[in-house]
């Protein structure tokens, strides 16, 4: 399996097979790079009739390309492996009559623990491409062509992938050229809202039952959902897709244009959500996070463009 970064390395000269090497283009075979670090499934990206978008194409042609030689360094590193620490953390010598015991400290408390590694998913769809089941990102969008051409060079932003910096990530990509990009159905919660705690009766005192027609009445005039609401976006001008994730686990996704406002997107918030109409509360990026609390900046200034917005109760 291969990083982001090692399709960046094989699409730097020198790299890869040569230009009139066509032995591994022939083939409808899929191809699976395997490392202990980082990954990728691809499939053949020069199957007949498959065509996509340049940058698509040379992202999965580049870690075609660097699947051998991944698979190589991945059996130099097994063999060089160096067997981990049986033991770890602080001590205390052994004292005696002369000397009193003393504390060791760890000599690697200090040292910096990195992130738990966590596994991505791409899919590149015929209208557009999508990061797990995000929004879908166009091709046609000004903003999502140059993030292709940020993961066609290796790199790909923080944002994008939902992981914090230095993160070990594995990249699983998904070729699905032939099918249309279709909105995952959201998840259902089972339970959710306020509860009684079930206790023991007290002596002395009756309780009061609760009819059956009361609780009907209630769920009868209970307020519902309303429907996401959209927002006007004009089609000649740069859209981006954002996702809103809100306090009671429900997920918005709606296009804005970069010259939209964070007001604007706590006005949308506040359409679609019944809740967020009756509680106060602030939203905040994901990683790092960070307030949003200007409500003229405008989204690419705030660098929301493709981004996922997180609902906080206060």
């Amino acid at each position: 399996m291969m990083t982001l970064g090692d399709i960046g390395r094989s699409s730097a000269p020198g790299q890869g097979s040569a230009p009139g090497d066509d032995s591994d283009e022939e083939g409808g075979q899929d191809m699976f790079a395997g490392g202990e670090k980082s990954g990728l499934a691809v499939e053949n990206p020069n199957r007949p009739g498959q065509r996509g978008l340049d940058s698509v194409r040379n992202i999965l042609k580049q870690a075609q390309e660097g699947t051998r030689a991944r698979q190589e360094q991945q059996d130099d590193d097994d063999e060089d492996e160096t067997p981990p620490s049986h033991f770890t953390g602080r001590g205390m010598t052994l004292g005696s009559d002369d000397a009193p015991s003393q504390l060791v400290e760890d000599p690697n408390s200090n040292i910096r623990r990195a992130p738990p590694k966590v596994t991505r998913n791409l899919y590149f769809w015929r209208d557009g491409f999508s990061v797990e089941d995000g929004p879908l990102m166009r091709y046609d969008d000004p903003a999502h062509q140059e993030t292709l051409r940020g993961i066609e060079a290796g790199r790909a932003p923080l944002h994008l992938m939902n992981v914090l910096p230095g993160q070990p990530t594995d990249v699983n990509v998904h070729r699905k050229m032939d099918e249309d990009y279709v909105a995952p159905k959201k998840k259902f919660v089972p339970f959710s809202g306020s509860g009684q705690r079930l206790g023991a009766p007290t002596p002395g005192f009756d309780s009061a039952p609760v009819s059956s027609s009361a609780s009907a009445s209630a769920a009868v005039t209970a307020p519902a959902q309303p429907p996401p609401q959209t927002v006007t976006v004009d089609s000649s001008a740069p859209t981006t897709s954002l996702q809103i994730r809100l306090g009671d686990g429900t997920r918005l996704v709606s296009r804005f244009n970069h010259t939209h406002t964070v007001g604007d997107i706590y006005a949308f918030v506040n359409a679609s959500n019944t809740a967020s109409r009756s509680r106060n509360y602030v939203l905040q990026t994901t990683f790092p996070p960070k307030e949003l609390k200007d409500m003229g900046q405008i989204l690419k200034d705030a660098g929301l463009l493709n981004a996922v917005v997180v609902q906080k109760w206060t």
